[in-house]
């Protein structure tokens, strides 16, 4: 969710919220009317229901890996394209083989020779005309040239590119014939399978503490309208980002049989697992805002006398800002009209309650 905040633009907003509806005759001020102020009142129930979490990020997949070849060389031959999907184990690239083969046979030829100067050696040394240093000396020179022949062949199994596992090709970075120098990418691979997709935000601290591992999210897409997917939180940061303040979050996407693509932007709504007890407020009982905090008004046991309360919302929407349990008494009662010409301790008057059309066509009224 967006870090709540009460900005001007904000408050003037929700000022006028407070100030709509209010009854006939209501410019008449507190002073004169000695009998009270006429208002409505509503109470507060508290509730443990998630209040979701709003929050917006670019879609990518977990899996992205970036493919290149052990050597360098020319590139002889491209086998896929971007977009393309490929499986587990399919050769995607290869350099030309020229030289890479060259030096494989070259390194197997010096360890076939060393072998044989080694067993005439061995020979000599029994008969007594090599001396023990040139036995070891040839032994060592085979060592080496058996090193040699693993690295070369090494590379030239590294002369290929092959799928690590089945996926879509997201980048190709270089065309056929190009010189290419070691370990520079030329595929970037996305990984199929569960979980593939993913989305990252990033939540603030009151937020974080309401999320675990698992907790649901509906997720939309601009070039979806008006279809939701779902997700559901599978990491969560431990500390927060140090350029942004916020705490990271991943969510793992069910593409529902859609064709995803890195990079669309997605809109998410949260719905924490975790809620601590909250009073759900009317937006008609707001009279202003200050920065993060908002001024409402309750009644006294009698319900004769208003008080003045200031809250902190921790989530505002269209009609109703929500608020900490903790921060108003239970049973509780809420003005929602009539109170922005009300000051603490002004005398009031509770308005009878509205009769709902079903009462009216029962009793007749």
């Amino acid at each position: 969710m967006k870090k709540i905040s009460f900005i001007l633009l904000s408050t003037v907003l929700l000022f006028g919220s407070a100030c709509k509806q209010q009854y006939e005759g209501a410019t008449i001020s507190a002073e004169e009317q000695p009998e009270g102020t006429p208002v409505r009142i509503q109470p507060l129930q508290s509730s443990n229901d998630p209040i979701p979490i709003e929050a917006g990020g670019v879609l990518s997949t977990k899996k992205e890996t970036n493919l290149s070849f052990k050597t360098g060389g020319f590139i002889d031959r491209l086998y896929a394209d971007e977009g393309q999907r490929v499986g587990a184990g399919q050769l995607l690239a290869q350099l030309n083989p020229t030289e890479i083969n060259a030096q494989v046979i070259k390194a197997r030829q010096q360890v076939q020779k060393l072998e044989r100067d080694l067993q005439r050696v061995k020979k000599l040394y029994a008969d007594t005309a090599a001396t023990l240093e040139q036995v070891q000396d040839l032994g060592t020179a085979l060592e080496v040239a058996e090193a040699d022949l693993e690295i070369a062949e090494y590379n030239q199994k590294y002369s290929k590119i092959y799928a690590p596992a089945g996926g879509r090709i997201l980048r190709r970075f270089a065309e056929t014939n190009e010189l290419v120098q070691p370990g520079q990418p030329i595929f970037q691979v996305a990984g199929d399978g569960k979980n593939a997709f993913i989305l990252n935000i990033g939540v603030a601290d009151r937020d974080v503490v309401r999320l675990r591992l698992g907790d649901r999210a509906d997720i939309r897409f601009d070039a979806y309208p008006g279809e939701n997917f779902t997700a559901y939180v599978s990491e969560i940061a431990e500390a927060a980002n140090p350029a942004t303040g916020a705490f990271d979050l991943e969510l793992a996407v069910n593409p529902a049989g859609k064709n995803l693509r890195n990079g669309f932007v997605g809109k998410v709504t949260l719905y924490p697992g975790r809620q601590a007890p909250y009073y759900r407020v009317p937006m008609d009982a707001l009279v202003e805002g200050y920065r993060d905090q908002a001024k409402v008004f309750l009644v006294d046991s009698s319900r004769t006398i208003a008080l003045r309360r200031m809250v902190k919302p921790n989530y505002i929407g269209a009609e109703f800002f929500t608020i900490p349990a903790t921060d108003l008494p239970a049973n509780a009662y809420v003005i929602t009209s009539g109170a922005a010409y009300l000051k603490d301790g002004a005398k009031i008057r509770v308005m009878e309650e509205q009769v709902t059309r079903e009462e009216r066509e029962i009793t007749g009224r």
